[in-house]
């Protein structure tokens, strides 16, 4: 009778089952470690202030928004202010004096000299009696791909053979002529700004006023002349600095004067950082939180981390066997709080448009729809505690998040994602217009259109922003965390991808084998509640590792002598096992995902080859089984277990089928028939039992009732293949 099968490692998260879990030290210990890091980050949210802001409190003037109050001036003060004189210093610094220039007056003219030495090169070029056309664009482009890299080196060789002797002259004097009148313009000191207006916008212009030329003229002169610029005036860094430091050190501490009583900002004003300053420095901005405030939500923060971690051990226990996973977690949440904490405050006609619902989409594709949602629950009550953040837009941001986690329960397609950026921009906008008509008292229809349109406006900016960071990330993020997405199965299971392509066309059979794996994987994780996507392209790339020497297995001996009758067991044996180390290596080399990789080192655990073995006991007086034996390791999640169970059940079947051993389950009551045939049923059973006997699925979460589920499925689908066929009469010509 089979025992129950406890669980000793992670399973995949997105087909995780609660399970009992044990807490050794170790886990418990990392447990601790990550509580008290999303502890610290939740304080962090609590507490942290923008520097030079003072609006986190309710009724408190804000940088950038009308204040809602107005301030007096408790007491006279004279102070300096900081932004005043850094102000006039700044603008101090800043003036043209200050910059210095140095300027080489030698490079036009020896720019001017390259220039005619290259149209000399061109006219000899043209002049030369022996050489045909072709040659001598062949000695232009030569000459000009040297002296002007960035031009069209083949066409103004051609343009420039193509010119009659008047032609060419004019090139070379309007050349000239615009070359110096570049240099004129800026009185013979370029720099990089002189250089982009010369090339961008007048010698075009310039060239473009000659309308005697030709286009191929005009072409040429333009890169002759263009390619010769080069800067001779150019900024003296260190006397510039010098200089500037000399300008602010100039300017005098601005002081500033404030009368008792005096009014400091009124309502409706906007509030600058002068005001801040003001305020600030005469006493009438509040002070910071007391340190027992900050206690207060330190001990917050720590009820909160506390109760999160116990519901992912409660809920989540195989998410928690997974402390990489786990931390990937912990680290999203208190990024997502210090961030929503510091920026929803800074724009609040914005805040709206706050993205919150990404955080639902990502946790939702990479891990499971229940952390999503859970997750959102923790941020936005955290962030409702915040004073600056009002309650209608912490239930709009979680109405937001909780639609987008229902939308993504089927996240392997594109357009799943963009159905859920449309919900949410509909449930956002909705939320705002519900809690607007809650606030108002009457309503004049000629003002509505606005608000509406503004709701609407925030709604499908925070859809779409949450579509697009969520795609931007869900893939790096499950990378990290050590988990495959559904949009990477569906990537990787298509054959066009390179392992596949390769496993098509040099073991054929295997691939059919891996196929058929898929089929019966498939169907028994669904059955169970397994990742049936993970297990089926698992499956397709099992045995990539046979394309080495896939004449050595019987999948693609077709037609062919076994190759094992010429070798010796162990050799045989170890060919045999090496499908499995070249699988994994060929599947690191492509840079698969690791649970992929994990399905190809423990399809086989560490079961034994039993033919070889027993040939080589016949043969041998002494043998080791561990030559005999797979590398492992065993499997350790349930689609592990089941693909063994599956590749082992697909191949024995298929064998007997095709040596004739498979029977009905009619044709024999007893036991065997007399040629050793079996029925397919018994021998799905007689292989479970034999993994199950030799201890290979003891590290799996798969329990009894899921085995007797799968071995169903594995009946049922394999008797559908390889069902008797009709004894058809044979057919009786009449002449």
């Amino acid at each position: 009778m089979l025992r129950r099968l406890w669980p000793m490692s992670a399973i995949s998260p997105r087909s995780a089952r609660s399970t009992k879990i044990t807490l050794n030290s170790k886990l418990r210990m990392v447990l601790i470690l990550e509580g008290l890091l999303l502890m610290l980050g939740l304080w962090a949210a609590l507490t942290l202030r923008l520097p030079n802001v003072s609006g986190f409190l309710e009724g408190l003037p804000e940088v950038g928004i009308p204040s809602p109050v107005s301030i007096r001036a408790p007491n006279s003060v004279e102070y300096t202010s900081e932004i005043r004189t850094n102000e006039l210093r700044d603008r101090a610094e800043r003036e043209p004096a200050n910059y210095v220039y140095t300027t080489d007056s030698t490079i036009p003219t020896q720019q001017r000299a390259l220039l005619e030495d290259l149209m000399v090169a061109i006219n000899n070029v043209r002049a030369g009696p022996v050489l045909s056309d072709t040659q001598k664009e062949e000695e232009l482009i030569t000459i000009l791909e040297t002296s002007l890299p960035s031009a069209d080196a083949p066409v103004l060789a051609k343009a420039i053979v193509g010119f009659d002797d008047a032609a060419w002259t004019s090139v070379q004097n309007q050349t000239l002529s615009l070359y110096d009148q570049s240099l004129s313009q800026y009185n013979y000191e370029l720099d990089e700004d002189a250089i982009g207006q010369l090339t961008q916008k007048s010698l075009p212009y310039w060239v473009g006023t000659r309308r005697f030329l030709l286009p191929e003229q005009r072409s040429l002169i333009l890169a002759l002349t263009t390619s010769f610029l080069r800067v001779n005036r150019t900024l003296d860094e260190e006397a510039t600095a010098i200089r500037q430091r000399e300008a602010r050190a100039a300017v005098e501490p601005y002081t500033v004067k404030v009368l008792e009583g005096e009014n400091i900002v009124r309502v409706g004003e906007l509030v600058t950082q002068e005001i801040i300053e003001k305020l600030e420095a005469t006493g009438a901005l509040p002070k910071s939180l007391s340190w027992f405030g900050i206690a207060g939500r330190g001990l917050t923060a720590s009820l909160f981390a506390l109760i999160f971690m116990f519901y992912l051990v409660f809920f989540h226990p195989n998410l928690v066997r997974q402390t990489r996973s786990l931390l990937v977690i912990v680290i999203i949440l208190v990024i997502t709080a210090i961030t929503a904490r510091l920026l929803l405050p800074l724009r609040p006609d914005w805040q709206y448009a706050f993205p919150l619902a990404t955080i639902a989409l990502v946790l939702t594709v990479v891990f499971n729809g229940r952390l999503a949602l859970s997750s959102m629950v923790l941020l936005c009550v955290v962030l409702g505690l915040v004073e600056s953040i009002s309650m209608p837009l912490v239930v709009t941001l979680l109405l937001g998040g909780t639609v987008a986690t229902f939308m993504m329960r089927s996240a392997d397609r594109l357009k799943m994602f963009l159905l859920a950026g449309a919900s949410v921009a509909a449930t956002t906008t909705v939320a705002q217009l519900a809690f607007w008509l809650d606030s108002l008292t009457m309503v004049n229809l000629n003002d509505i259109l606005m608000p509406l349109l503004t709701m609407l406006l925030l709604g499908i900016a925070n859809g779409t922003l949450s579509v697009v960071l969520a795609l931007g990330l869900f893939n790096m993020i499950g990378r990290i965390a050590g988990v495959v997405t559904p949009l990477q199965l569906m990537e990787l299971a298509h054959p066009a991808q390179p392992l596949l392509r390769k496993l098509i066309h040099e073991a054929p059979g295997t691939y059919y084998h891996s196929v058929a794996v898929g089929n019966l994987a498939e169907a028994a994780a669904d059955s169970i509640g397994a990742d049936s996507l993970l297990l089926r392209v698992a499956a397709y790339y099992h045995d990539i590792g046979k394309t080495i020497r896939p004449y050595f297995f019987s999948d693609n001996q077709l037609g062919r002598e076994n190759v094992h009758n010429d070798l010796d067991p162990i050799t045989s044996a170890q060919i045999i096992v090496d499908h499995v180390r070249e699988g994994v290596k060929m599947a690191q080399t492509a840079h698969l995902p690791q649970p992929i990789i994990d399905f190809i080192s423990t399809h086989h655990g560490t079961h034994l080859i039993k033919h070889f073995y027993q040939v080589a006991m016949q043969e041998e007086d002494s043998v080791d089984i561990n030559d005999f034996r797979y590398p492992g390791p065993k499997p350790s999640t349930r689609e592990e277990g089941i693909l063994m169970l599956a590749d082992s059940v697909e191949a024995t079947v298929r064998a007997k089928a095709q040596n004739g051993k498979l029977r009905a389950a009619s044709s024999h009551e007893n036991g065997r028939s007399d040629n050793g045939a079996q029925t397919i049923d018994e021998l799905v059973g007689c292989i479970i039992d034999e993994r199950v006997r030799d201890g290979q699925l003891d590290e799996t979460p798969l329990t009894l009732r899921d085995l007797i589920t799968i071995r169903q499925v594995f009946v049922n689908n394999l008797q559908s293949i390889y069902h008797p066929r009709v004894d058809y009469a044979p057919q009786i010509v009449r002449s």
